[in-house]
């Protein structure tokens, strides 16, 4: 075992005026079209604090290496989580090669993954490509200046990154290496220190001001155990340090990420060599934590594993960063890292951003419970995209998530992001105790009255991931919990897969039967099928004096249905939210429709749902044809034809 304390300055690891040179190291399978915001922040704040530091852009050199292509399709194979294939492509570099991986291809992997290599290719690229790889690049002059070395591991980076890093704790033993990121949240940084003994150090939790602590306390050669949230092993090699470090309360007082040594790298590799046709995106983080999560944490989310305290950025902090991160680097694309948009945004950053008239496409997870005037703010401050955490079509289910939304509010989200024009990025997920199969039901019948909005990317069972309440609390019926079968095969003894696995196998209790989980799975892939098609499914409508025309040709035949008088003013009343009838009567009245009565427009409200035109919950309506004239529907109802 070596020992982390035995380390000392390794010549010219000191810059100018004697500071103590750091490198932060992005390690595949890292996206490539994205900057590390993780390296981008912690280098603006050693620097701040006059530790200089360089970000090496490793997964942008495999990318170049193998190609945009491939490596793409191992990275975007982590959308299972079951697989673990970038972990185990890099086991042979960390762990020495431990089988043949007929089991893995066997057991974990299967027929059916979608890619492109074959078991042979992978084998290859296991045990003598990816090696070999690491060892060239550990060969290489470049680390020798540098006295700490810091990964920054989250996803599929771990593996890869604990190869590199054995390779230069061996080329250079006083090197103090540091790892840090989600995947050493918990109990899992704490195990990773303890079964690999060339980890220095683990930062737990936030890194922003853990990390500066600990590279001044080794540059003034002071003992580094006492630094918070900084996990070690000490004397007797028992592990210290395994809380996680304090929280940063006020997010305006961190630096801006640099991504200078990105766009570098890829102007040295070549961007096309790196990215194929795909162009480079910004990451920006406006807020920390969940505020719904700090109020009722869905039932199968793992996400901040070292707290849900919310905390977000000032609106000119943002507007300021922005500013500079765009006029810096020419790109206009941002995706934001937050789990969750903050609401005051809604009075602050968003119009703030859309009297810039910048041409921004960004990205934002938010509460579904958006109105239709938020989302036509997003768009016009520049939100091109969104992911709203819809995850299922059915209000039971939404409840035993405690998510805090209805189908009839998913569905208004849908309606309107679509009308202006922003994608929405979501699944449905399946799995959760307490299900019925009506309620798989219900959302089978509902589909063909959505084809013309954006479907979900997929349909599925939740995963158990570590965190989450399913995970750590006994009142749900989860038994059988284990890690997922492919830790065994990337990680062998001693370390403890149950200690650092982030994904487990389980059997819930209560749940759908699987057939009708299945037919709702090919009734997503039938809608995905529409859009992908030629011209997608259209359900629109115009509005013309009196009346109210909606064309829709989500079926085999254009079909057209005009709405007059008081009839186009209640399916009007019920587009913007969902009414119940009574409210859409009160309204009638108060426009001077005083002859009709609650049970014809009881009438006319159940036909128009009769005819896929409209959604009903408890006795509320919502009309679910886009009107002209917002965003994307503004070229009227498709022709006949």
């Amino acid at each position: 075992m070596r020992d982390p304390h035995a380390v000392r300055d390794p010549d010219g690891a000191r810059g100018a005026g004697g500071a103590l040179r750091v490198a932060l190291v992005n390690m595949p399978w890292a996206r490539a079209e994205v900057p590390s915001i993780q390296c981008g922040l912690l280098k603006a704040g050693l620097e701040r604090r006059g530790y200089p530091a360089d970000v090496h852009y490793l997964n942008l050199e495999l990318s170049a290496l193998l190609g945009p292509q491939p490596y793409r399709a191992v990275m975007s194979l982590r959308a299972d989580r079951s697989h673990l294939l970038g972990e185990w492509l890099f086991s042979t570099a960390a762990f020495g090669r431990q089988d043949d991986g007929s089991d893995y291809f066997a057991a974990v992997l299967g027929e059916d993954s979608g890619l492109e290599f074959s078991p042979v290719e992978l084998l290859r690229l296991r045990d003598e490509v990816l090696p070999g790889w690491l060892d060239r690049v550990a060969a290489e002059d470049r680390w020798q200046p540098y006295g700490v070395v810091g990964f920054t591991s989250t996803f599929e980076q771990n593996v890869a990154s604990l190869a590199l890093a054995l390779r230069l704790k061996d080329r250079y033993p006083a090197q103090v290496n540091v790892f840090g990121g989600a995947n050493f949240d918990g109990e899992m940084g704490v195990e990773y220190v303890r079964a690999i003994d060339w980890i220095d150090y683990a930062v737990i939790g936030e890194g922003d001001r853990a990390l500066p602590e600990l590279v001044q306390r080794l540059a003034d050669g002071q003992d580094a155990a006492g630094v918070p949230g900084v996990c070690h092993r000490g004397a007797g090699l028992a592990v210290t340090g395994k809380q996680p470090a304090p929280q940063v309360a006020d997010l305006d007082s961190l630096p801006a990420p640099d991504y200078e040594e990105y766009f570098a790298a890829l102007a040295r590799l070549g961007r096309e060599a790196v990215l194929g046709p795909a162009r480079p995106h910004l990451l920006y983080e406006s807020s920390r934590g969940c505020w719904w999560g700090e109020k009722h944490h869905c039932t199968f989310c793992g996400l901040n594993g070292s707290g849900m305290k919310y905390r977000a950025k000032s609106a000119q902090a943002v507007i300021r960063d922005i500013r500079d991160l765009t006029a810096r680097h020419h790109v206009l694309t941002i995706d934001a890292v937050d789990n969750i948009l903050d609401m005051s945004y809604f009075r602050s950053v968003l119009p703030a951003l859309q009297a810039q008239a910048w041409d921004l496409r960004m990205f934002y997870e938010v509460k579904a419970n958006l109105t239709a005037d938020q989302l036509r703010l997003l768009r016009g401050a520049g939100v091109a995209t969104i992911q709203p955490g819809i995850e299922s079509l059915s209000t039971h289910v939404l409840g035993l998530m405690r998510k805090g939304s209805t189908m009839l509010i998913n569905l208004r989200l849908l309606k309107w992001a679509q009308a202006y024009g922003i994608e929405t990025v979501w699944n449905i997920l399946t799995g959760f105790p307490g299900e019925t199969d009506e309620d798989y039901e219900r959302q089978i019948d509902l589909i063909p009255s959505l084809h013309h909005l954006n479907p979900p990317g997929g349909c599925g069972a939740i995963w158990l991931e570590r965190f989450s309440p399913y995970f750590f609390d006994s009142a749900f019926p989860i038994r059988d919990v284990a890690p997922s079968a492919a830790y065994r095969h990337v990680y062998p003894p001693p370390v403890r897969a149950d200690q650092i696995a982030y994904y487990f196998d389980y059997v819930a209790g209560d749940t759908a039967s699987p057939a009708v989980r299945a037919r709702l799975g090919e009734a997503v892939r039938d809608w995905q099928a529409r859009w992908a098609a030629g011209r997608r499914p259209e359900l629109r409508s115009e509005r013309g004096p009196g009346w109210l025309r909606i064309a829709d040709t989500r079926g085999p035949r254009y079909r057209e249905a005009v709405l007059d008088d008081w009839r186009a003013g209640a399916y009007e009343h019920c587009g913007r939210t969902a009414h119940s009838a009574a409210a859409a009567l009160a309204r009638l009245h108060a426009d001077g429709a005083d002859q009709v009565t609650e049970r014809r427009l009881l009438s006319f409200l159940r036909s128009c749902v009769a005819e896929r035109l409209m959604a009903e919950e408890d006795g509320h309506y919502l009309s679910l044809a886009i009107p002209a004239g917002t965003g994307e529907a503004t070229a009227g109802p498709a022709a006949p034809g």
